[in-house]
């Protein structure tokens, strides 16, 4: 026990990292009733922050290439094969275990203010901290299978918190499309494993990597077919068309609880999963191309809905689905450097815009009262700048970074992202490039369409709520001011070759882990990493992107935060006067998200219901209930009924039924000795 918190063994202190939160868990979840707020609160932060501690230790242990990988033991195993509990800290893994903490970190801290009127306090915090934990054992495992422990555990606590408010019916049914919804990519993620296993023998990344160079000469159906299953749980995990639905209604479960499922935690486990297996993945061309593809469908998609939405949370939720998608984008185009750092600057701006949108409800709910939908409608916002000055500051600074403004964080990704996709130059390469610029218009415009609902021009709303507004407390504005440091300076780790620095520390820390698989890789394929770099391409890039950003947020700025510009946009998406006002088709088709989840409901689950009553009333009620169990009772007690009715006590009944048997059988006796 010693060695544990000892820095010079870090294969140790490794379990520390996710036994911290879990801790937490348990303490909250056993003798939460007992503690007192700040208590509970400060068990749940304190086991956070100092798992970031441990993290930051390792992950500087780690800096000058030191792979570190935990003492273990076999977990499973029969006959040759074996599978560890064991848990690793490379590159790729130390990077995403200090976003985790150090992001869940100031959400917790965050939470402390936020959640302080509700009544169920600690069973609020040990939700929260159990998900750190699962998904801490989701990146550190050292196997697909300890992966998928963790994988499980996160869509277990999404459930949890996104119904963490189960009474309201609403909250609850969100929970269950999260739980749903998510374990239909989780079958697609078994199969994926079961292939893979089938194929090479070991679900162990060691054991994987081992075969990197023989996947070269496999035949490369079957290798498709996994990784298009295992891509199949990644868009469920991630919100990819066609299991996106479940993200938007996330919003239902207390906003920090969004902050840390979009910024830090679940929905990039997808990409993680992905860049983990990329020694697997390049192999599997038709797999990667469908991944760009829905990638860029998506972040287009759901860009666009975006642009109508009146939840400040909703047109965030949206907003994760759309960069979810360049992510995708950036990996199926072999770029998994280029996505793991978008994934590493949307953490910090995401978490920013979620924890300020949670600022701005937090304080209008004084008023409001608590689930009011006015507290989140943006139409009835405005002029809250004057009021809530930190909020707006540090929200204005993560939207900026969101829309890829120049020098702020998402710039560097963004434009990284859509130069891969330019520079590939085939059909799929502009194919992608063109999806990408038309989703960055959209988030542009939504992103400062937010801003200007929320903080400029008049008021909206309640009078009341307004005189009452005030700014959120300290423990809620610090860490929206350290986020919004890293949402200006994160981006700086990826200086671009146009700028003159051709090897980015945030590349050049990667590189090891993408080194098995590019040894593997002939020259010439497209997702071999090359030396070579247009500087005038990617001029052309940052200059067309940074004209789309400046000029569209300019542009929904300068609508949305003046009222008769307001008045005006009326006549865009309504037609019609007094009671015949009616929206315009297209404005009405964005609004109701295209009516995805009215389609699913008629294709998918209507039918599944319709087929579940049928089953229901065919199995249980008559094959189950009626003949199996009533049916079964009704034979005995008829048998019974007719027992009763032959012992009637009395001595004459019995000697008539005796003399009746014995003419009976006396005349069975002379039959039989008369053939």
């Amino acid at each position: 026990m010693s060695d544990l918190f000892n820095y010079q063994n870090p294969a140790a202190l490794i379990w520390a990292v996710p036994l911290l939160p879990l801790l937490g868990f348990l303490i909250n979840g056993l003798f939460g009733k007992r503690l007192s707020l700040a208590s509970s609160g400060g068990v749940a932060s304190a086991s956070v922050v100092g798992s970031f501690i441990i993290a930051a230790s390792i992950f500087i242990y780690t800096l000058p290439n030191h792979d570190v990988v935990s003492n273990g033991y076999i977990w499973m195993g029969t006959g040759g094969f074996e599978i560890g509990f064991r848990l690793l800290v490379d590159h790729l893994s130390g990077l995403y275990m200090l976003i985790i903490t150090g992001v869940a970190s100031l959400i917790h801290i965050y939470s402390v203010g936020y959640m302080s009127h509700d009544e169920s306090y600690a069973r609020y915090f040990a939700y929260l901290n159990l998900f750190v934990f699962s998904m801490l054992m989701l990146v550190l495992g050292d196997s697909l299978v300890t992966l998928f422990l963790g994988w499980e555990g996160v869509g277990l606590c999404s459930y949890l918190l996104i119904g963490f408010w189960f009474k309201d019916r609403k909250n609850a049914i969100a929970g269950k499309k999260a739980f749903i919804a998510n374990r239909v990519g989780d079958f697609g993620f078994m199969i994926g494993m079961f292939l893979l296993f089938w194929h090479f023998g070991s679900l162990s990344y060691s054991g994987l990597i081992s075969h990197a160079a023989d996947m070269a000469s496999t035949d490369t159906t079957l290798l498709n077919a996994a990784c298009i299953c295992l891509f199949v749980g990644a868009a469920g995990k991630s919100a990819q068309i066609p299991l996106y639905v479940w993200l938007p209604d996330a919003m239902a479960g207390p906003t920090p609880v969004s902050a840390l499922i979009h910024a830090a935690t679940m929905v990039t486990a997808g990409i993680y999963m992905v860049a983990r297996l990329n020694f697997v993945f390049v192999h599997a061309e038709v797999a990667m191309e469908l991944i760009a593809l829905i990638g860029g469908a998506t972040a287009l998609f759901a860009g666009t809905i975006g642009l109508v939405q009146r939840d400040i949370k909703k047109v965030l939720a949206y907003s994760t689905v759309s960069q979810l998608g360049f992510m995708f984008m950036a990996v199926g185009l072999g770029a998994f450097h280029v996505a793991v750092f978008h994934v590493f600057t949307h953490a910090f701006f995401k978490a920013l815009l979620f924890l300020g949108s949670g600022s701005v409800i937090h304080s209008l709910e004084h008023s409001l009262g608590h689930g009011n939908p006015d507290s989140q409608d943006m139409w009835k916002m405005g002029g809250l700048k004057e009021k809530m000055p930190i909020t707006m500051a540090t929200m204005t600074i993560g939207a900026l970074a969101l829309s890829g403004v120049p020098l702020f964080s998402g710039f560097f990704s963004k434009d990284a992202i859509l130069f891969t996709a330019f520079h590939r130059g085939d059909v799929l390469g502009y194919l992608i490039y063109g999806l990408g610029v038309a989703a960055a218009i959209c988030t542009a415009f939504y992103s400062f369409r937010l801003i200007g609902l929320t903080f400029f021009g008049k008021w909206r709303g309640d009078e009341h709520a307004y005189a009452h507004a005030d700014e959120s407390p300290r423990s809620m504005t610090t860490p929206l001011i350290i986020l919004s440091l890293f949402a200006i300076g994160a981006g700086y780790l990826w200086l671009p070759p146009a700028f003159g620095v051709h090897h980015p520390p945030f590349a050049e820390w990667l590189a090891p882990t993408w080194a098995a698989a590019q040894a593997a890789l002939p020259d010439g394929n497209h997702f071999k990493f090359t030396t070579e770099h247009d500087v005038g391409a990617e001029w052309v890039n940052i200059i067309i992107s940074s004209v789309i950003a400046v000029g569209v947020s300019v542009f929904a700025f300068m609508v949305y935060s003046k009222p008769e510009a307001l008045g005006k946009l009326k006549k865009l998406a309504f037609s019609g006067e007094g009671d015949e006002v009616r929206m315009k088709p297209l404005y009405k088709l964005l609004l109701n998200k295209y009516y995805v989840d009215e389609i699913y409901e008629k294709t998918i689950i209507g039918p599944i219901r319709i087929a579940s009553d049928v089953l229901f009333v065919v199995v249980d009620v008559i094959v189950i209930d009626l003949v199996c169990v009533n049916g079964t009772a009704m034979l005995v007690k008829a048998s019974s009924d007719l027992g009763r009715r032959l012992q009637t006590g009395y001595v004459r009944h019995y000697l008539y039924a005796f003399a009746v048997g014995m003419v009976i059988l006396s005349g069975l006796f002379l039959l039989i000795a008369n053939q």
